[in-house]
């Protein structure tokens, strides 16, 4: 047992200082780049999932966090969430090169990360995209039938799958 933590405790103190420049690194890099960043995944619009995944692959700590704020605030699509959670190597990348694996491993493994993410952000963000339309259809035909009864009402805002907002006529939306 002595010699399992004492060989824990030296491979700790080899280990150590690499890491420690690794995420003072990355956190330096993330802190001067995270509104660019920011900005950068906010104005890709259809094309989310594929730069999602580009981004994710370069090892930041709070990117994902940050993605998903964006996500909540419906800033970027779910495609584009799930294309960051997928190609994300936040804490991959250290442990990889401080265990000496070989660089075309990593990269083959990111090469894997970054295709996954993308064709599964995409896929998400098609399918979502047919669910959304086909409620707008549902919502455009109810308030077509209340309008041939006389009453005014138009769908107004499609906030989300959940949250519709629905205008017109007092009497009619009551309906």
């Amino acid at each position: 047992m002595k010699d399992v933590i004492i060989d824990t405790l030296k491979d700790s103190v080899k280990l150590l200082p690499f890491l420690f420049i690794a995420f003072f690194l990355i956190e330096l890099i993330e802190h001067r780049y995270n509104k660019k960043t920011k900005e950068f995944i906010t104005k890709s619009g259809k094309f989310g999932p594929l730069l999602g995944s580009l981004l994710g692959l370069f090892p930041q700590c709070g990117f994902s966090v940050m993605a998903t704020n964006l996500y909540t605030t419906r800033i970027i699509t779910l495609g584009t969430l799930i294309a960051i959670y997928l190609s994300t190597s936040d804490e991959m990348l250290p442990i990889l090169l401080t265990e000496s694996v070989p660089i075309a491993t990593i990269l083959t493994i990111l090469g894997i990360k970054l295709f996954l993410g993308i064709v599964a952000g995409f896929i998400i963000d098609f399918v979502a995209n047919v669910i959304k339309k086909e409620e707008e259809e549902k919502i455009e035909e109810i308030c077509e039938q209340i309008r041939v009864e006389g009453k005014f009402v138009v769908p107004a805002n499609y906030n989300c799958s959940s949250q519709i907002a629905i205008s017109g006529a007092s009497d009619a939306i009551e309906l």
